[in-house]
């Protein structure tokens, strides 16, 4: 099925990512405590490729929810259907593990886990 909302799947994802990344509630209330916990597992070696995007799929649908309500005042779950929200969650996630690797949320974790 089509979306009637955008022209493709990759516009739809494209915008949903743009405005949950600036929308600074979401960040406060949800990206900035999933980078917390994902990089504290990492640390402790606990952390998992495919559950780390389960966590930014939870975002992308806040996000979504939050969009549609504000901005389209159209329903959410036909805006922004599974597909394009998990492909969302899966960019989040490539992002994260690689400023991870860099070092750049370093910030996030507890002292116990810090060099």
């Amino acid at each position: 099925m089509s979306n009637p909302y955008y022209e493709d799947d990759e516009s739809a994802a494209e915008d949903l990512k743009m405005t949950t990344e600036s929308d600074g509630d979401l960040y406060r209330q949800m990206t900035q405590p999933i980078l917390k916990n994902l990089v504290t597992k990492m640390a402790q070696g606990k952390y998992d490729h495919d559950l780390a995007a389960v966590a930014f799929e939870h975002l992308a649908e806040a996000g979504a929810k939050k969009y549609a309500k504000e901005s389209l005042g159209k329903p959410w779950h036909l805006v922004f259907p599974p597909s394009v929200r998990r492909k969302v969650a899966a960019s989040w996630r490539d992002e994260f593990e690689e400023e991870a690797k860099l070092g750049n949320y370093d910030n996030f974790l507890p002292k116990k886990y810090r060099k």
